[in-house]
């Protein structure tokens, strides 16, 4: 035997066991083996015992018999439903059909895509009148915000080549300077070294001494033209940067300003761009639209299953209400047929319970009480006065 097999036999044994103790789970013995009846503690608790399980049975038979009676009612309602004539029958179904379609509808508006949620949806609501012109304002606050932000940018650029423009004239003016420092030092030195010409070797030097001063002259004339002309050009570079700082001044008051409305905006709608929220208006648009339809259709649902109820009690239904949880049941045979046949499985599984309370637990514990009376007679009296007691 392989261990396969063993395996498999070992289970078969432990499904068998189990199911003897539930079949000995079920049993209910009843042994006066180690009783002494003489005992009155022992003889009470026995007979106490009895009633008990007969005390529990009558309350579990009371519960079984109102299941059991429901379910009954519910069997005889789809039989006076079946026997209905025709045209009678045929106003419940066409009641049916149209519950059957506000479910429909119902149930399309729960599974729609894109819905909305309750908060959004409220807060739409409380700001319908002004959603509108509230996302058209606010897409002009961002167009405006483009404008500015490239006039900023422009600003920013002019300003950066003025700065650039005054570095080079400062240089220039730096430069020329320099130059004219540097001429008049030269000239300087030349002159020194014509006087010691001059005066040392005797040589006639009138004409370097015109020439030197000639050339520093116009030299110095050449650089401190241009470093004057330099100067105002500085002094028009100052005023045009002085200018278009008070124009970025201006522009940025300007951005500042439109970007606390289109965040305030933002705020007020729960958006974050005026798309966003001209798309959030139209969703919600359609979302009343769909909510108003839901709504008729709940109401139509509501006064179709009250007719229904209303035509299934005059048509002696007892249970009425209970239809419409099944109102497939009213249309589709197949469906009706299972909902007969659940219903008989109860019952039978309903009468099978009652039995086994009624004839087994009751039953075998009147049948012990009785014995036990007629064994011992002397206790007989006793048996009945506690059996009236738990009667009463």
């Amino acid at each position: 035997m392989g261990f396969l097999d063993i395996f498999s036999k070992r289970n078969r044994d432990e499904e068998w066991a189990d199911q003897t103790k539930l079949q000995n789970w079920n049993d209910i013995v009843y042994t006066r083996k180690d009783l002494d009846m003489d005992d009155p503690v022992q003889r009470r608790e026995y007979v106490e015992s009895c009633l008990a399980q007969m005390q529990e049975a009558a309350r579990e038979l009371d519960a079984l018999e109102y299941e059991y009676n429901d379910v009954t009612s519910h069997l005889r309602d789809m039989e006076e439903i079946d026997s209905l004539p025709p045209q009678q029958r045929q106003e419940i179904n066409d009641c049916a059909r149209k519950i059957l379609a506000s479910k429909e509808q119902q149930d399309k508006f729960k599974k729609r895509k894109h819905k909305m949620t309750d908060a959004e949806f409220e807060q739409m609501e409380r700001l319908k009148s002004e959603a509108k012109t509230g996302a058209k304002k606010l897409a002009d606050a961002e167009e405006y915000q483009k404008k500015i932000r490239n006039d900023l940018k422009r600003l920013d650029s002019e300003h950066e080549a003025y700065l650039f423009q005054e570095d080079e004239i400062l240089t220039t003016i730096e430069n020329t300077r320099r130059l004219i420092i540097a001429i008049g030092i030269a000239m300087i030195v030349i002159l020194i070294f014509l006087l010691g010409l001059q005066y040392g070797l005797g040589l006639n030097v009138i004409y370097g001494y015109m020439i030197t001063i000639l050339l520093a002259a116009i030299a110095i004339t050449v650089l401190y033209v241009q470093n004057t002309n330099a100067a105002q050009e500085l002094t028009h570079v100052n005023k045009s940067i002085s200018r278009l700082i008070m124009l970025q001044n201006t522009v940025k008051i300007r951005y500042v300003n439109n970007t606390n409305l289109i965040d305030y905006l933002c705020m007020k709608y729960g958006v974050t761009t005026s798309r966003q929220l001209t798309d959030l208006y139209d969703r919600y648009l359609k979302e009343r639209g769909d909510r108003e339809k839901a709504e008729d259709a709940k109401k139509l649902l509501d006064a179709n299953q009250k007719d229904l109820v209303y035509m299934l009690r005059h048509y002696r239904v007892k249970d009425p209400e209970v239809w419409l949880g099944q109102v497939e049941a009213l249309l589709d045979h197949n469906e009706e047929v299972e909902i007969r046949h659940s219903l008989n499985v109860q019952r039978q599984s309903l009468r099978k319970r009652m039995e086994y309370n009624r004839d087994i637990v009751a039953g075998n514990a009147k049948v012990e009480i009785e014995d036990m009376a007629r064994q011992y007679p002397k206790y007989t009296q006793e048996i009945l006065d506690m059996v009236s007691r738990y009667e009463d």
